[in-house]
C-alpha cells in the first residue's frame, strides 16, 4: 500500500510539473536549461511543447523504441518504465497528432520535418496507449509520402538514442545524396545563434576557433562546441 501511495505522489508531482511550470522553469528543475530560441523554431509551437520535448529529451535514456515499416506507412512503439516519462511519451503523441491534424508544423528549419507537414492531409495517425507508453501506426496511400514518415520515424529514433546532442541536426529528404558535413549555420554568433539563427541569450557563450560566439540555448552551444565546423565559418 506504501508503494502504491508513494507512486501515486510522484505522478502527481509530475503531472503537476508538466502542467504548471513554464518552458524554462521545468527544463531547469530537470536539470537542462530551457532554449528560449528554441521556442521559435516553429511559428505555432507553443511552451507546453517545447517544455515537454526538452523533458523527453533529458530524459532519452529512459526510453525504449522499436520502428517497423509496414507497406503502406510505418508502426513505432515508444516506451519506458519511468512512470512520469510514459505520461509525457502520451503527452507528445497526441500533441504530434493534433499538429498534424491543424498543420501546425514544428522544426520548419528541418528539410524532413517541414516537408511531412507540406503533406499532412495525407497521413492518418493512430495512437493506442500501451502499459508503457504508445504505439504509433502512421499510414498513407501516397508513396512517397510513406517514405517521409518512414524517414521521419527513423530520425525520432535517433534522437531517443543521443538526446540533447541531436536536437538540432538536420534531415534531408529521402532519396537525397546531401554531403552530412555540409555547413548547417544559420546566425553569425554574435546577435543571432549559429545553429538556430534565434536571438542570442548573451550569458550563453563559448571560445571557439579563436572567437567569442554566442548561442540561444546551451544545447546549441554544445552542438556548435562539438562540430564547429558544420556551424561556424572560419
Amino acid at each position: 500500500m506504501n508503494r502504491l501511495i508513494r507512486a501515486s505522489l510522484r505522478m502527481t508531482a509530475a503531472a503537476i510539473a508538466i502542467a504548471v511550470f513554464g518552458l524554462t522553469g521545468f527544463a531547469q528543475d530537470r536539470g537542462q536549461e530551457g532554449c528560449r530560441g528554441c521556442m521559435r523554431m516553429g511559428q505555432s509551437q507553443g511552451p507546453q511543447d517545447m517544455q515537454t520535448i526538452h523533458a523527453l529529451f533529458n530524459e532519452h535514456k529512459k526510453i525504449r523504441r522499436t520502428v517497423k515499416n509496414i507497406e503502406n506507412g510505418v508502426e513505432t512503439l515508444t516506451e519506458s518504465d519511468d512512470q512520469a516519462v510514459q505520461a509525457m511519451i502520451v503527452e507528445h503523441a497526441l500533441a504530434m497528432q493534433k499538429r498534424l491534424e491543424n498543420k501546425q508544423p514544428i522544426r520548419q528549419w528541418d528539410p524532413l520535418f517541414a516537408e511531412l507537414f507540406k503533406h499532412a492531409e495525407k497521413i492518418t495517425m493512430q495512437i493506442s496507449k500501451t502499459q508503457r507508453g504508445v504505439r504509433v501506426v502512421e499510414t498513407s496511400s501516397d508513396a512517397y509520402v510513406v517514405k517521409l514518415m518512414q524517414s521521419h520515424a527513423q530520425g525520432v529514433s535517433e534522437f531517443v538514442a543521443e538526446g540533447m546532442s541531436s536536437m538540432h541536426k538536420s534531415h534531408e529528404l529521402p532519396g537525397s545524396k546531401a554531403d552530412e558535413k555540409s555547413f548547417l549555420g544559420k546566425g553569425d554568433g554574435l546577435t543571432t545563434c549559429p545553429v538556430t539563427g534565434a536571438p542570442v541569450d548573451k550569458s550563453i557563450k563559448a571560445e571557439i576557433l579563436g572567437r567569442t560566439v554566442y548561442f540561444c540555448c546551451q544545447a546549441c552551444r554544445d552542438a556548435a562546441q562539438k562540430n564547429p565546423e558544420l556551424y561556424l565559418k572560419p
